[in-house]
């Protein structure tokens, strides 16, 4: 037997487990502002392009509706319940506590309501990941750095996302991905979704990320696809996000079955399913008709992809030193820390 299905049993989970559909979901946002637009009834914005849609990110637009804390715990458990609906076996979401920090909430409101909403949930289990923009000012990166170590257990990972293509250094980030692994966080970094092989490399080389968020330019360059293929680094691909945005042109240019074919392992997601309208089993689906694959062989992609995550910690901070001397200013509202939007 398999025993109950609890974050501690992947086997239940559905990760391998005879008759269980095996649906990872690893690249997910929550995406509070259009959660809470649409509690407003707010006209829905174009995304119909990777400039509109980090036009639409920005954290400085005057009308930017604000997240609270209670928001930000509702919105928690809304994604829940659309991932057991859509039958995700373990779910990994990004949260952004930056544009939070900036509507009035604390580092403790953030971190305590994500443990205190996610920590329980079962069917599936969701675990969070620490999402950290590339445009962050470099006070902000230093107290990340300084307590990172503070997380809580339902953050299993730090991801490096935002636009590449405008900020494609990432050497500001190397003292933090360095702390999240001391802290036994996993390392994933937003890069080669619309800039070069060299972004990827980046990643690898100076933020050691585990995995690769996208990925798709990796397929232009032989020997990148050799080393993701040899140290087992996942690239985490949404067809549906990818053709929204712009990424690539239509379901037959994209990358996917090169990156495959090399060996590369591979995580389906919806990325951004509010902006898209498309489920995971959309992206199953789609992913079928790109690759042709029969459903069998998509199950073992995404066992493959399972085997992955990033594991929850033992309760408690990892690393309990961090975090005991922050930098100044500490408080979340000081424009030290969070600097110019």
């Amino acid at each position: 037997m398999n025993g109950p299905r609890t974050a501690d049993n992947p086997a239940a989970r559905g990760c391998g487990a005879p008759g269980d559909p095996v649906r990872p979901h690893l690249h997910l946002h929550l995406e509070p502002e259009e959660r809470k637009r649409r509690e407003l009834g707010l006209a829905p914005r174009d995304f119909s392009s990777r400039d509109r849609f980090f036009a639409a990110h920005r954290t400085d637009r005057a009308d930017r509706p604000r997240t609270s804390p209670g928001d930000l715990g509702r919105y928690l458990a809304q994604v829940h319940a659309e991932q057991r609906a859509q039958g995700a076996d373990l779910v990994e979401l990004r949260l952004s506590p930056r544009r939070l920090l900036l509507d009035g909430m604390t580092w403790e409101d953030f971190t305590s309501t994500a443990q205190r909403v996610l920590g329980p949930l079962r069917d599936p289990v969701v675990s969070a990941v620490l999402l950290v923009n590339r445009n962050s000012p470099a006070d902000f990166v230093g107290e990340l750095t300084d307590r990172i170590g503070e997380l809580p257990p339902v953050f299993v990972g730090l991801d490096v996302a935002g636009d590449e293509l405008a900020h494609p250094d990432v050497r500001p980030f190397v003292p933090l991905a360095r702390a999240a692994a001391d802290a036994g966080l996993g390392r994933t970094v937003h890069a080669g979704e619309f800039g070069p092989p060299e972004h990827v490399w980046r990643a690898l080389d100076l933020l050691g990320a585990d995995r690769i968020g996208h990925g798709l330019s990796c397929a232009a360059s032989a020997a990148l696809l050799r080393r993701m293929a040899t140290d087992g680094i996942l690239a985490e691909v949404s067809l549906t996000s990818n053709l929204a945005l712009g990424a690539v042109p239509a379901p037959a240019s994209h990358p996917l079955p090169a990156i495959l074919a090399a060996g590369v392992p591979v995580s389906l997601n919806t990325d951004v399913p509010l902006h898209t309208g498309h489920t995971l089993t959309d992206e199953l689906d789609l992913a079928t008709q790109v690759l042709d694959l029969s459903p069998g062989e998509i199950r073992a992609l995404q066992t493959r992809a399972a085997a992955a995550r990033f594991p929850r910690r033992p309760s408690g901070p990892a690393n309990p030193s961090a975090g005991s001397t922050p930098r100044t200013p500490t408080s979340p509202h000081t424009s030290g820390w969070l600097g110019p939007v």
